[in-house]
């Protein structure tokens, strides 16, 4: 016999509801919903598992109790049947997009050629249902970088998306934040001559950050503007990321002044590709430097206690230090995140929070 478990990560809105395994073995209910195999919830995931004879090919779906609340992907489809071969023990690891009598909103793909990058540039776009049924109204806009991460487990390299469409969609059943157009900016793949992704390239002032930030600023923004019916004011803009895409993100907000009204900075890599110390950080001395700050700019900073992520305190003291010193008080906050890591895990749960402050 092997053990077969499962590790399920829910929806953002209501991730403690029951959550079931329906498959092919009589121990995951022989498809009969009803006899379903219920999961246990634990922190962050539901969990359970079956014991399986070595050797046993089955099929299995992720519910919420019945047909009509089967896990969708990112797009509101419904999946096609999970399919494992038993021959080891094993884990199953899932993340569920959206269940399929709750998927709102439309995602869709865009993108356009940038003659600042030299290069096209893919673009993720999710749009509210009320986008279609308001043909009139415009939208504040959320952008975010690292794309394929933000959207759909299927294609975060770490099966684990930010569910930033959820997160929007249930903060503003809140009434916490308004609905809005969430854009994620898709990097090239690869690496380049001197085997630094791409993404790096993009994100990294001190590599192309200063290029793609260009990019965002003078091409994406009025592209988004003439093409979607957007709100083209800073304070109905957030522009979001984290590690070095926090990091480019911090670098927009001093570099150039009112465009983003609002900004997220998760796990920022204050030490860039350089890993310079706090008191050699470019972005930090930027900041230094700096005689006065943008006015009416909201900031949220995070980091966690744990991983990589333990060694950004200092940067982040200082940080929070430079800005109190310039007067900024009710503007910003720096948190330190228990149990917070370096990982697109973390950032899900954490971005929802950085929504939070920055619409208070």
């Amino acid at each position: 016999m092997s053990q077969i478990h499962f590790e399920v990560i829910p929806p953002v809105r209501d991730p403690q509801e029951p959550v079931f395994v329906c498959g092919s073995l009589p121990a995951l209910g022989s498809w009969d919903p009803t006899k379903a195999l219920p999961l246990q919830w634990a922190t962050s995931h539901h969990l359970g598992g079956i014991n399986v004879e070595t050797g046993t090919s089955f099929e299995y779906k992720i519910l919420r109790g019945s047909w009509q609340n089967e896990a969708v992907d990112a797009w509101g489809n419904v999946l096609p049947n999970f399919h494992h071969d038993t021959w080891l023990d094993a884990t199953r690891h899932h993340t569920v997009a959206d269940w399929k009598d709750r998927y709102a909103g439309r995602l869709t793909r865009d993108g356009l050629h940038s003659n600042i990058l030299a290069g096209r540039r893919e673009l993720l776009i999710w749009l509210p249902s009320t986008y279609a049924s308001e043909p009139e109204r415009h939208f504040p806009v959320i952008l975010l970088h690292d794309g394929a991460n933000i959207f759909d487990p299927a294609t975060s390299f770490t099966g684990v998306d930010w569910a930033a469409d959820e997160w929007v969609t249930a903060l503003h059943a809140e009434g916490v934040l308004p609905e809005a157009l969430v854009i994620a900016v898709v990097h090239p793949e690869g690496y380049n001559e001197e085997n630094v992704s791409f993404r790096d390239v993009d994100l990294s002032p001190e590599l192309g950050g200063s290029g793609y930030a260009k990019f965002l600023v003078s091409e994406l923004m009025p592209y988004l503007d003439a093409r979607y019916r957007t709100l083209p004011e800073p304070a109905a803009r957030i522009l979001a990321g984290a590690s070095l895409g926090a990091l480019l993100t911090f670098y927009v907000s001093l570099n150039h002044p009112g465009i983003f009204g609002k900004f997220a900075c998760l796990s920022t890599s204050f030490e860039d590709v350089s890993q310079s110390l706090p008191q050699h950080s470019e972005q930090l001395l930027a900041l230094e430097w700096m005689t006065a700050l943008p006015s009416g700019v909201r900031m949220y900073f995070d980091y966690g206690d744990s991983g990589l992520d333990e060694c950004y305190e200092v940067y982040h003291a200082q940080l929070a230090s430079l800005l109190h010193s310039k007067g900024w008080t009710d503007q910003f906050t720096v948190r330190q995140i228990p149990g917070g890591t370096h990982s697109e895990l973390s950032w899900r749960g954490r971005f929802g929070a950085s929504l939070r402050f920055l619409a208070s």
